[in-house]
């Protein structure tokens, strides 16, 4: 997540996740595309699980997150959302768990596989190798009209790291989100956990929805 969406992450993700995509912006080149579409079109198999300090309003939270891959498919849970998607068909749902409401299309894979691409990036920037508690990564630095992004982005495409700081107006500047994955494993709990059915529960187990 990253899918959806988002991205933001536990925050409205489907709000972000379920935005019309737009055509301006700068086009992504060079090492930063490599980043972002190796996010995008990794098959590995992975689970991992963040966990999330966000700033709403100026007032401190933290929530857990995690992701989920198998060769096309991808799911994200936070605790307000929860989104699977196909990510080469680019077909995904997404479900609010606290309202229930489901979302379906395009934008759900664009937020869900990967760095979101659902908004269009005014400025991108390669920050170079960094070293994680996961083994190398390559950060990445993402404008777009509502948000300041960095990822750290592993060799199987698995997103380790990232952080948000809204721009623009003071309510917005007001909001922020860093998120760190705590584990990465190479099993899932459930290899039956990326259809829609699926979004009925959580697969996130215990140990991980609590601060580490």
């Amino acid at each position: 997540m990253s899918k959806p969406a988002l991205l933001a992450l536990s925050l409205a993700l489907c709000a972000v996740a379920c935005s019309k995509p737009q055509s301006q912006g700068v086009p992504l080149t060079g090492q930063v595309k490599a980043v972002v579409d190796r996010s995008k079109s990794t098959t590995a198999t992975y689970a991992m699980y963040s966990w999330n300090d966000i700033i709403r309003d100026g007032a401190p939270a933290q929530e857990w997150g995690a992701e989920f891959h198998s060769g096309d498919f991808h799911r994200v849970e936070t605790q307000h959302d929860r989104l699977v998607a196909d990510c080469v068909a680019n077909t995904g749902v997404a479900r609010n768990v606290d309202t229930g409401q489901v979302y379906r299309g395009p934008q759900i894979a664009r937020a869900a596989c990967g760095i979101n691409t659902n908004k269009p990036f005014l400025e991108a920037q390669s920050l170079g190798a960094v070293q994680t508690p996961f083994g190398p990564a390559d950060r990445v630095r993402l404008v777009d009209p509502d948000n300041v992004r960095t990822y750290d982005i592993s060799p199987q495409g698995v997103i380790l790291a990232s952080t948000f700081e809204g721009k623009g107006s003071a309510k917005a500047r007001a909001w922020s989100l860093k998120a760190r994955a705590v584990a990465v494993l190479d099993a899932l709990p459930d290899p039956e956990m990326f259809d829609e059915a699926s979004l009925e529960k959580s697969y996130v187990p215990d140990r991980f929805k609590v601060a580490p």
